[in-house]
């Protein structure tokens, strides 16, 4: 796994991602989606990815407590509802507080899922560093 700074910057690329994402003009949108609820689920995922993304930089700096995970939600929060609320300028876009909840139920998995994966990803990790402690 990356360094913190390697985290944070996989976390930049895909926010940056999202925001050209959502900035381009779609006219008539809501005509082209195929199946009801199907843009919930497309932005949830790319919600999903950010919260994961975020969850792992959290992790490679050892923050894991409370407090860190409810400053990282908060931010993901804020800045999904920045997203759509930029959309309200756009040709073709149109803010939703559904797109919005989706992005946040999205987030919130994918940060769960990332801290729980990197736990686990770490435990032989630490489990070795422990066994050499107490070699020596």
């Amino acid at each position: 796994m990356r360094g913190p700074s390697g985290s944070w910057r996989s976390v930049a690329v895909w926010a940056v991602l999202i925001l050209i994402a959502t900035t381009i003009s779609l006219p008539d949108v809501a005509v082209r989606v195929p199946a009801p609820g199907l843009d919930k689920l497309v932005h949830g995922s790319l919600y999903l990815v950010l919260g994961w993304l975020v969850g792992a930089a959290l992790c490679a700096m050892g923050r894991r407590g409370v407090m860190a995970v409810g400053l990282a939600l908060l931010s993901l929060a804020v800045f999904a509802l920045l997203d759509e609320a930029h959309q309200h300028w756009l040709p073709g876009r149109v803010p939703s507080l559904g797109d919005w909840t989706a992005d946040v139920i999205g987030a919130t998995i994918g940060l769960t899922a990332g801290m729980m994966l990197w736990n686990v990803l770490q435990a032989p990790k630490r489990r070795s560093a422990a066994q050499d402690r107490e070699e020596h």
